[in-house]
């Protein structure tokens, strides 16, 4: 199913950014002339039996070309890595690899609306929100606030302009959750919640409470959880 339906690329070039970001460069004739928008993700293969889905941080339909930013939860930590780590691990300039897809759900879309932004989010989404920046129109205000390792705040704070990056700390989400109750993010219209499933929880209920943001202007997306497998 994969050969059949998916989009053969080759690997052109891998960046090592910073010690837990790592930017991967493909390209294939199958990425041409597709209609891309951020919040779009690809699915693929990472074993024999178990896939992964990723969010380009820039694709250009008319090259058919598209990179990815990954995060790696394993950098610098001793053990077995995650699958979705162990196949990045493998990849190299040349390589070939099937991108399944490119698609998005309804209730998690980039929407390119006046007003002010807030996104919130961790280490995996890092890719998704520096895309959205650059991808909304200049009417919208991009706010917020992303928790990464600390050796890692230099970049990303490059990568996403206007939006609070802080040193990751404690439990997951404790630095985010934090910074989210103490500043002030202005009058803001809608907002993007992903990465860790618990803290969108508790990030949805303080937006709410705080914000008075309804419901229907929350959009959220899960990448992974405490307690489940890996990425």
């Amino acid at each position: 199913m994969i050969e059949a339906r998916g989009r053969p690329c080759t690997v052109t070039e891998i960046e090592d950014l910073s010690p837990s970001f790592r930017r991967v460069h493909l390209a294939g004739d199958g990425l041409r002339g597709h209609a891309w928008a951020p919040c779009q993700v690809s699915t693929f293969l990472v074993s024999p039996t178990e896939f992964r889905r990723y969010t380009p941080d820039s694709f250009d339909a008319m090259a058919g070309r598209m990179s990815l930013l990954f995060y790696r939860h394993g950098a610098g930590h001793a053990g077995a890595l995650a699958p979705g780590e162990a196949w990045l691990e493998g990849l190299a300039v040349g390589d070939e690899v099937t991108a399944m897809g490119l698609e998005t759900t309804r209730s998690f879309r980039a929407r390119a609306v006046p007003g002010t932004v807030l996104v919130c989010g961790d280490g995996t989404t890092v890719g998704l929100w520096n895309s959205m920046i650059r991808w909304l129109d200049s009417q919208t205000r991009v706010s917020g606030v992303v928790e990464v390792p600390a050796p890692d705040v230099p970049l990303v704070q490059g990568l996403l302009p206007g939006v609070q990056v802080v040193a990751q700390s404690g439990q997951p989400g404790d630095a985010v959750l934090s910074r989210l109750g103490d500043a002030s993010f202005g009058e803001v219209t809608h907002a993007y919640l992903s990465g860790h499933g618990q803290t969108i929880q508790r990030a949805r209920d303080m937006l709410r409470t705080r914000y008075g943001l309804h419901r229907s202007v929350i959009y959220t997306q899960p990448y992974w959880a405490t307690g489940k497998v890996g990425l």
